[in-house]
């Protein structure tokens, strides 16, 4: 085995430049995506969905409400654009969409940053960010709980972050060698994840991860959260993306921290130079 690179860089002060309206588009789009999937997939439960991510945002908007006046300024009546020349669903449902709202500046802690006058552009630190990104999502799947038998709302979450990931046109792969993936990861989790990530032979990359801001920033929200929602939020999409950057790629994993383990233990093969998919045994990883 090679060591590539140690990174102990987790920090969770470090600023970032910060758009507002960008960050709260995206989190408004990811729950057109879900409601236009209950109407296609399961129309008996869309009203119930609604009904109970509306009641668990206002529980959120009254624990809060302090922070939540200081913010109503901002993104007052926003609205999403029209998709493909059709209204958005979120959009026939202001109330829902307005409390989403709220709780996503809530989540980001805005009012730390926000000093009471119209702003376009700010810094926010990326544990804050962190939180915007995670806590709305979090939400949005562990309200389905509420409506449905917890092993079949665990179930229909994750086949909807599938069918997020269809692809029904055939697109050259971004990545040619796995070796670039862990080049990706060292990057772009520079100061979000402490890692160590190493080859193991040809065609076989591993990365270790000890410290997830993700599921710190869900800690801080909330330290009983359902892990399970938490994880099929953040983790399980890491399947699908491993297949979108080449298909000939194949991610193996056993342990994640946020399902309560200590570390995650990512394991990248190429199908080209690796005939039998194995994943390191427990030992391997504890003596990394």
């Amino acid at each position: 085995m090679i060591i590539r690179s140690e990174n102990a860089n987790y920090d969770e002060n470090h600023e970032v430049d910060f758009h507002l309206k960008n960050f709260v588009n995206r989190v408004l789009m990811r729950l057109n995506s879900i409601l236009e999937y209950l109407v296609n997939n399961h129309p008996d439960f869309f009203l119930p969905y609604i009904r109970a991510l509306g009641n668990r945002l206002s529980k959120i908007i009254k624990q809060e409400e302090e922070v939540s006046s200081a913010l109503s300024a901002l993104l007052r009546n926003y609205r999403l654009k029209e998709k493909d020349g059709k209204m958005l669903l979120v959009d026939f449902f202001r109330l829902l969409r307005n409390k989403m709202i709220e709780v996503t500046k809530i989540s980001l802690n805005l009012h730390k940053y926000y000093e009471g006058k119209s702003v376009r552009r700010m810094r926010i630190t990326l544990f804050d960010k962190m939180r915007g990104s995670m806590i709305p999502q979090y939400l949005m799947a562990v309200t389905f709980k509420e409506i449905m038998p917890i092993e079949e709302a665990s179930e229909f979450f994750k086949k909807f972050v599938d069918s997020e990931y269809e692809i029904t046109e055939t697109r050259p792969p971004p990545l040619t060698m796995v070796e670039e993936i862990l080049a990706l990861y060292e990057r772009e989790s520079d100061k979000t994840h402490d890692f160590t990530t190493f080859k193991i032979q040809e065609g076989k990359m591993g990365m270790k991860i000890t410290r997830c801001m993700s599921e710190e920033a869900l800690k801080s929200f909330d330290k009983d959260f359902e892990r399970e929602f938490a994880y099929i939020v953040e983790c399980y999409p890491d399947f699908h993306r491993t297949k979108r950057m080449n298909e000939k790629f194949i991610l193996t994993r056993e342990r994640s921290i946020m399902m309560g383990n200590s570390y995650c233990d990512f394991c990248w093969n190429d199908k080209r130079f690796v005939e039998k998919i194995e994943h390191p045994d427990k030992e391997f990883w504890e003596q990394i």
